[in-house]
């Protein structure tokens, strides 16, 4: 009689096998689709302030040195920000951390809007940028989790999604003005949006026990001086050049058209638009790229294309070689760190928020700093010469292509 029921017994062992597999394909695909959609709302808060911010500099009566003072709490705000997201992620995991970080990076909007004074609008903008930093962490901790989870590369998607909030936040800030609307209504609007789905899509995202990169396995964090090691160092100064060279084409490519190639200003203004338009591309690629290529040969391959192709750009010395450079710099750049990032997080000996909250407040160095620096260079010699240090910078960056690779590992529980 037993021997009879055998067979009976291993068909439903399978049967039940096979639907856990399912639930917990539904569950994975069900957390990438919220990861994904904190990526893009987080992408559509700060575009919605950084569109409007000459609305604000005229509300204010702002001089161009009283804005870069309100930039410096902005910075500030972030560098505090992903310490503070480091300990709240591993504390408390990167699902609660979004849950309440995401709506309160929203509503702040409504601050930064009705800000009366500089002083007002930089402690606004400080705040702002520290809840963004900590839906940062938290959100690459869950992209990072969910990658282990599905053993194939899904980062850069999720970094696309926010290019893609970003372009969305400008056209809906465009749109705003164009229709003659206050910032205080047209921040409101963003604010309550984002604040409803942010909480719905949190609701869909991993607990700790479910997420893989919160893992025992990884060690303590103690302080902001212990675990470091020479590989994280190493992705932290990466991570830097690529924030240097992306800040300052976000600053810098327009300016380049319309002053070193004299072009008209609304061809100026496309630049800005063929970089942003290539970074998105690029993501929205990347993660097939990386799994049929590898992360070395992607990263590799990115950082030649991105320097090399500016840097020629550049050197042929016209508005569409320029151009053309900017494309390239954009589609290089787009995955080089979600690549860093990723290897960051897969490194055992810190929790994935720790891990990624040190590479990310060196990127964040290399974003305020890029700007700055190619300003002083171009005030000594010229902006294309200028600019081609961060060309060269994240051409010499496919040397270090090794560091990114991660062992496969298997599924981590926290």
């Amino acid at each position: 009689m037993g021997t009879r029921l055998r067979p009976a017994t291993r068909l439903v062992h399978g049967a039940l096998r096979t639907e856990l597999r399912l639930v917990i394909t539904r569950r994975l695909r069900t957390a990438r689709l919220g990861t994904a959609a904190a990526f893009f709302l987080t992408g559509l808060v700060f575009a919605t302030w950084a569109a409007r911010i000459p609305a604000r500099k005229a509300d204010l009566g702002l001089s161009d040195s009283d804005l870069a003072i309100a930039f410096v709490g902005l910075n500030a705000g972030a560098v505090a920000g992903l310490q503070v997201g480091a300990v709240v992620v591993t504390r408390l995991g990167s699902r609660r951390a979004v849950t309440v970080a995401l709506p309160v990076f929203a509503a702040l909007l409504l601050a930064i809007a009705h800000a009366g004074s500089l002083v007002t609008l930089t402690l606004a903008l400080a705040v702002s940028a520290m809840a963004n930093s900590v839906v940062d962490v938290a959100i690459n901790d869950q992209g990072v989790g969910l990658q282990a989870s599905y053993g194939r590369p899904v980062l850069s998607g999720l970094h696309a999604m926010h290019s893609l909030g970003g372009v969305a936040g400008g056209g809906l800030a465009a749109l705003a003005a164009a229709l003659g609307g206050g910032v205080a209504v047209h921040f409101t609007l963003v604010a309550v949006g984002t604040v409803v789905l942010g909480l719905l899509a949190s609701r869909t995202l991993l607990p700790p026990a479910e997420l893989h990169s919160a893992s025992a396995e990884h060690g303590e964090h103690s302080t902001w001086l212990s675990g470091w090691s020479g590989r994280l160092l190493l992705l932290g100064g990466l991570a830097f050049v690529f924030t240097f060279a992306e800040g300052t084409a976000l600053d810098w490519s327009a300016v380049l058209l319309r002053d070193s190639h004299h072009t008209s200003a609304a061809v100026a203004a496309t630049a800005l638009a063929v970089f942003q338009a290539a970074v998105t591309l690029g993501r929205l690629g990347g993660d097939r790229l990386i799994g049929r290529l590898g992360p070395v040969t992607v990263f590799r391959l990115g950082a030649l294309v991105a320097g090399g192709g500016f840097a020629a750009g550049l050197l042929i010395g016209t508005a569409w070689s320029a151009l053309a450079g900017l494309g390239l710099l954009g589609l290089g750049l787009a995955n080089l760190l979600p690549i860093s990032i990723g290897a960051a997080g897969a490194d055992r000996n810190l929790p994935v928020a720790v891990a990624v909250a040190r590479v990310s407040a060196m990127g964040y160095l290399g974003s305020f700093t890029g700007p700055a620096a190619i300003g002083v260079l171009a005030h000594l010699g010229s902006l294309p010469a200028a600019l081609l240090l961060p060309a060269i910078g994240v051409a010499i960056t496919a040397a270090a292509a090794p560091v990114v690779r991660t062992s496969p590992s298997a599924p981590r529980r926290g």
